[in-house]
């Protein structure tokens, strides 16, 4: 392996220098801010370091090498992710666009493969997340609407009594108007661990690969351990450009950034819903000025925990509602309590953590599925 050390003013002029000296695959290893040396670096902006490597051919031949290498060699992806939002948010450029597949298959194809190679990883990684339940996920087949079929997993279509059942709850997919143009901006917002930047990842997987559309996405999460590099994965995982934003003032230049964008989707800040933390997030929602607000609650939390955190959500004026980690618990009943507290539509319904598969849209036969024991 070939190790190269590269001091810049920034992460952006340090990458760009190490592709020159290693190539387009160099990895990198590790990143850092150097303090002003001398008596004149009271007067100047601190330096980056950056510490690039890559593989020589025989390294690569090995087997055993790519085994043993596997999660690193992700882990290396997800700093080399991180580094370059960091240069492009100094300097003020988005994420280079990657030449486009040669057809929407083609494309499909490249992303799953990517996605695999992100799964293999995964547990490995301080992504935040929490694996689906073992076995859940083996051996089962989906329908064309992500919906497990055949087997034990299967969703048997639910009687009148339990659709009756649902009096009061609003679906998001009732009201759609075909006449209306899509969502251009998307912004979720939520309590910590709720599962809105896995959902963010899982809409725009399908927004550019079902739909077709240029995707962007921009976060505020900057407080999180791992939020930027896991949604930074996904970026490099889908070849779209991340902005990263840590005021509603860089959240306007992100976002100007990004007009070229079909749509735009928004990751905020995990909040609790008690002490006045929703506060902080007011002055960003009012200049994303999005289309759509996802509030994204899980299914394991406490019905009236759940409830008043919708409460307290509600000054960010959500008009849509996430139920994420169905798979999780056997109750779902809570689902139609709080959709039928908080007056919000369900758009979606997260059934696990694989993207984009495990999203599922919101419908009264699902949910009666559900309800009825159907499954996950």
């Amino acid at each position: 392996m070939r190790i190269k050390r590269v001091e810049a003013d920034t992460v952006a002029e340090a990458l760009r220098e190490l592709r020159r000296e290693l190539g387009e695959h160099a990895l990198i290893l590790h990143t850092r801010q150097l303090p002003p040396r001398g008596v004149t670096g009271w007067f100047r902006s601190a330096r980056v370091e950056v510490l690039g490597a890559v593989d020589e051919p025989e390294l690569l031949r090995a087997p055993a090498a790519r085994s043993d290498a596997g999660a690193s060699a992700f882990a290396r992806m997800q700093q080399e992710a991180a580094a370059r939002l960091q240069g492009a948010t100094s300097a003020g450029v988005g994420a280079e666009p990657a030449r486009a597949p040669a057809s929407r298959e083609a494309q499909r194809q490249a992303v799953a493969e990517r996605l695999a190679r992100f799964r293999a990883v995964t547990p490995t990684l301080p992504l935040g997340t929490t694996p689906a339940p073992a076995g859940r996920r083996d051996g089962a087949v989906r329908d064309a609407g992500g919906r497990p079929t055949g087997g034990d997993t299967a969703t048997p279509a639910p009687g009148p009594p339990v659709e009756a059942g649902l009096g009061g709850v609003r679906f998001a997919g009732d009201a759609r108007d075909p006449g209306v143009r899509p969502a251009r901006r998307v912004a979720f917002v939520g309590p910590t661990g709720a599962g809105k930047t896995t959902t963010l990842a899982k809409l725009a997987a399908r927004a550019q690969l079902d739909e077709g559309r240029r995707v962007g996405l921009v976060t505020i999460d900057t407080y999180r351990i791992g939020a930027v590099p896991q949604l930074a994965a996904y970026a490099e995982i889908l070849r779209v450009p991340l902005e990263v934003a840590h005021t509603a003032e860089e959240l306007a230049r992100a976002l100007g950034r990004l007009a070229d964008r079909e749509v735009v989707f928004i990751d905020t800040i995990g909040r609790s819903p008690l002490g006045g933390g929703v506060d902080a997030l007011v002055p960003f929602l009012a200049v994303a000025s999005a289309d759509e607000v996802h509030l994204v609650l899980a299914a394991t939390t406490r019905p009236a925990d759940s409830i008043r955190a919708a409460a307290s959500f509600a000054r960010l004026a959500p008009n849509r509602l996430v139920i994420t980690k169905l798979d999780e618990t056997e109750d779902h009943s809570a689902v139609v309590e709080v959709a039928r507290a908080t007056g919000l539509p369900l758009a979606w319904f997260g059934v696990g953590q694989e993207v984009p598969d495990d999203l599922e849209p919101a419908t009264a036969e699902r949910l009666g599925g559900l309800l009825a024991g159907g499954g996950r």
